[in-house]
Order: C-alpha cells, then sequence, then structure tokens
C-alpha cells in the first residue's frame, strides 16, 4: 500500500512538473509545447469510405498528387470522405524552399457546399492540425483516448474546411522563417493561397471564410486585410469572395487589455474553482487597484463615455510589481498541481495527449505526402518570427476597415474559462474602438445564446460585430463545447441564427 501510495505521489509531481512547464511556455508565446512519440506497431484497420459524400473533382492533374484516402488513416475505424493534403510553396518563384502544409477536406454533406473555410491555430507556431484532430475535425483524438472517433459536430459537416500550417517554421512547413511582422505574414499566406488555388481552382468561386483562435487573432485580420487590399491584378487573377471571419479567445491588443487588467477580478469570480485562498484574492485585489487596472476595467460602459487609456501613459509596458498575471499564475500552479491555463477547471491527473505520436508516425506521414518528416511537434521548437519578434500594430487596428468591407462581419467569441486570455480583455478591445461612427457597442452584450435548449452563453452584435461569450468552455471553444461551436460556426456561414 505505501509503495503505490508513492507510485501516486510520483505520478502527481510529475503531472504538477509538466503541467507548470506547459503553463509557462503558454503565456511566454501563447503556446505549449510537448513531445511524446512511439513507435508505429499498431495494426492498421482500414474503413470503407462512405458512397454517400460528395466528391468533388479537379482539373488540374497536379491536384491528384495530393489526395489522400482518408478511411486508410492509422486507427481510424469509420467511413471519411477523400480529402487532400500536402505541401505547396509561398510563392511562384523559382527555387522556393518555403512551403506551408494544407490539409482540405470537402463538406460531408451528399451535395457540395457553397463555402470554404479556412481554420488557423495560434500559438505563434502552433499546427492547425491541433485543430483538426482535436476541436472542429471529422476525426477527434482527445488527450487520453486509445484511438480517434467520429467527430459528429465537425465543420465539415457545414463546409469545406482547410487547415492550413503557417506560418513556416510550423508543423510540417519546410524553410527557414524570415518574416518579422504580420505584414509579411499575410503576404506569404497570400503567396500560398495564389499557389493553391492554382491547383484547386474549381475552389475559388466558394464563399470563403477565415477562423481561428488563440495568436490567429493577430494572423486572421492582416490575413483578411491583405486580401481585401489587393491589387486589382492580384484579384482579376485570384477573384477570392471573403465573406466573414470567426475568432475565438484571440489576441487583438495589448497585454495590459488581455491579461494584466482584468487577472484580478477573474480570480475573485473563480476563486473557488481556482482552489485560492481570500488572502491571495485581496492581494490581487490590491496590486491591481495600485497599478490602475482596476480604473481601466470601471470603464467598460455601454455605451462607452470616452476613450479608456492604458496605466504608465498609454504605454504597453508594465514594472515588475505590477504584474499581475504571473502572480496570479504562481498562484493557481500552487493551489493546483495540475493546472491548465487553458481550461480552469482541470484537475490532476492530466491525461495523455496523443496528437504528437500520432502526426509523427511515418504511416500517418505517408498518407498526408510528408514521408520521411520525422518527429512533430504541435507547436514549433524555433521562432517563426525573425528573433522571435513580432514586430505589429495590434490587430484591433484593423477592425473598422474589416468591418466595413466584409458582407458577414466579423465574430469574436471567448471561453469563460479561459485562463490564458480573458473575456474581460475583449470587452476592453471592443468598448475602446471606434467603427462604422461609433465607439463600442451601445448596447451591453446579453442575449441568451440557445443550443439545444439550453443558455450556452451570450451574445451581442451591432454594425456588422458580433461578440459572443461561452459558458464552461476554455481556450479551445470547438474541444470544450463542440455543439455550441457547431452552431455557432453555422450561424457565421448563414445556415441558422443565433
Amino acid at each position: 500500500m505505501l509503495a503505490l501510495k508513492s507510485l501516486q505521489l510520483l505520478f502527481v509531481l510529475y503531472a504538477s512538473a509538466v503541467s507548470a512547464s506547459r503553463s509557462r511556455e503558454a503565456v511566454d508565446r501563447l503556446r505549449g509545447t510537448k513531445h511524446n512519440i512511439v513507435e508505429d506497431t499498431e495494426p492498421l484497420q482500414h474503413a470503407k469510405r462512405s458512397a454517400s459524400f460528395f466528391t468533388p473533382t479537379f482539373a488540374n492533374p497536379k491536384a491528384a498528387t495530393f489526395a489522400v484516402n482518408s478511411s486508410a488513416l492509422p486507427l481510424v475505424t469509420f467511413p471519411l470522405q477523400n480529402s487532400w493534403a500536402g505541401r505547396l510553396p509561398i510563392s511562384a518563384t523559382s527555387g522556393e524552399t518555403r512551403q506551408l502544409f494544407f490539409w482540405y477536406w470537402p463538406s460531408s454533406q451528399p451535395t457540395a457546399s457553397k463555402t470554404l473555410t479556412i481554420w488557423l491555430n495560434g500559438g505563434p507556431g502552433c499546427s492547425s492540425l491541433a485543430g483538426f484532430l482535436q476541436e472542429n475535425g471529422p476525426v477527434s483524438f482527445q488527450p487520453g483516448a486509445k484511438a480517434p472517433v467520429s467527430n459528429p459536430n465537425a465543420w465539415t459537416t457545414a463546409s469545406d474546411v482547410l487547415w492550413i500550417e503557417q506560418p513556416v517554421g510550423t508543423g510540417f512547413t519546410l524553410g527557414t522563417p524570415n518574416i518579422q511582422n504580420e505584414s509579411q505574414l499575410a503576404t506569404q499566406f497570400y503567396g500560398f493561397l495564389q499557389q493553391f488555388f492554382g491547383v484547386f481552382t474549381e475552389l475559388t468561386s466558394k464563399q470563403l471564410f477565415i477562423t481561428g483562435e488563440s495568436y490567429a487573432g493577430f494572423y486572421i485580420p492582416y490575413i483578411a486585410s491583405r486580401i481585401i487590399n489587393a491589387s486589382a491584378a492580384e484579384k482579376a487573377a485570384l477573384p477570392l469572395s471573403l465573406q466573414g471571419l470567426l475568432i475565438n479567445d484571440g489576441v487583438y491588443s495589448s497585454d495590459i487589455v488581455g491579461e494584466q487588467a482584468p487577472t484580478a477580478g477573474f480570480a475573485k469570480s473563480f476563486q473557488s474553482t481556482l482552489g485560492l485562498s481570500t488572502s491571495t484574492v485581496n492581494s490581487l485585489a490590491s496590486k491591481s487597484s495600485s497599478c490602475g487596472y482596476d480604473a481601466m476595467i470601471s470603464q467598460i460602459t455601454y455605451p462607452p463615455k470616452g476613450k479608456i487609456n492604458l496605466p504608465n501613459g498609454n504605454k504597453d509596458t508594465i514594472s515588475r510589481s505590477c504584474d499581475v498575471f504571473d502572480t496570479y499564475l504562481d498562484d493557481a500552479e500552487d493551489a493546483n498541481a495540475c493546472f491548465n491555463i487553458y481550461r480552469i477547471t482541470d484537475k490532476c491527473p492530466t491525461p495523455n495527449d496523443p496528437i504528437e505520436s500520432y502526426f509523427s508516425r511515418s504511416d500517418v506521414q505517408k498518407l498526408l505526402h510528408v514521408s520521411g518528416f520525422g518527429t512533430w511537434s504541435e507547436c514549433s521548437n524555433r521562432n517563426v518570427f525573425v528573433n522571435g519578434l513580432d514586430n505589429s500594430a495590434y490587430s484591433e487596428t484593423l477592425f473598422p476597415n474589416l468591418l466595413a468591407n466584409l458582407p458577414r462581419g466579423m465574430t469574436l467569441w471567448h471561453g469563460l474559462i479561459d485562463s490564458i486570455l480573458f473575456n474581460i480583455g475583449d470587452r476592453l478591445t471592443i468598448q475602446n474602438l471606434t467603427w462604422g461612427g461609433l465607439q463600442g457597442f451601445q448596447t451591453a452584450p446579453s442575449t441568451p445564446l440557445i443550443v439545444g435548449g439550453t443558455q450556452a452563453g451570450i451574445f451581442h452584435t451591432e454594425r456588422n460585430l458580433t461578440y459572443i461569450e461561452v459558458n464552461n468552455a476554455g481556450h479551445m471553444i470547438p474541444e470544450d463545447q463542440s455543439a455550441v461551436a457547431l452552431h455557432v460556426f453555422q450561424a457565421i456561414l448563414g445556415q441558422t441564427t443565433l
């Protein structure tokens, strides 16, 4: 019995170390890195493809070189439609060595979809295949599971979906990262789209939506702006019909807005869940008040009463004594050995995550046309921006023009138990933003979001911008609340209403 307790203690200590390490890496670069590789020893079980799936055809013979027999994916025992995957360069320049990886899935509906949706994970440097395998793809392989299962709430039930690993340096991509800002990232991404649609030309006519989460809150507005602001010649050659954007738990503005200012209030609201003492909560509150964060939060009114300034002379810098967020993180990790910054309700033990082992398998890589890649990492262990610095203006500065030009606007949504970025930061961003002739929302979000007869959150829409808060969801909403996420996605596409 003593030996068993010792083993249990060792497991908890190990889980604690892993959890703390992941939280720190996530805060440093809004990401987490895992390395779990296993030998390819499981027997292959190929499911039969269902004849009810619609299968697109492509005139360019090069498309056939990217074809994937999806039902042959290792451990998959359920029918899947064919898909297309591989790498394409970021430009038409001869000898271009930088290539992005994509995995295109047509809708699982029996007829052709009218829409094409791009999904991007964040990081920076984290793979969109995490979104595919654990959030909104047709195959779901969750932590602790022994094999993947079919995802009934896959976004492919509503649209064609294109998961893209980017920027260069992420996942299966090839080449040396050389970007210094989001404008350069968007230019490389647009170059990739030119190559992609050159092969899969028939997809160009579909209505295009761009979706993603976390640091994609920077990626997506810059990419969308690059598409909207393309030259006349570029638009003639690639006539994309960009309709709208959907971003959850995104980075749009300063660290003060997204993390520091909301921290103390979040700690108080979730004190019991976090296991924090009253003295800890009071200490965070005292620091938040003295550093000017509470004054910021108090200015969230509907309608706004004026511009909301950052502390420290409106500079996005803080002193160590005003780093409330890191103090909170230390306290949360002390209270919960398996604290998960992405979803604060997690407790020990931490289940093993199969994603890196799966995409590191040689048989998987062969199917995806990236044979011999070797060890695949969910998040890059090298800088995807030169020196690890993204020298870009906050993406919120692009919102007014995007809202004026996107037919279906922008939707920002946030999981309420996310702890790496807080929903109050989204509210601060929105209420400090001027678009469509007014600052912020004029009415506070309060409309119930009803899914399956149950309230799943609240939402509000004004002047082409929709904001949603989702109950019982962390940083990865489609993973935590898949039915709710599919409902929201369908509403964005215009297939239903919120």
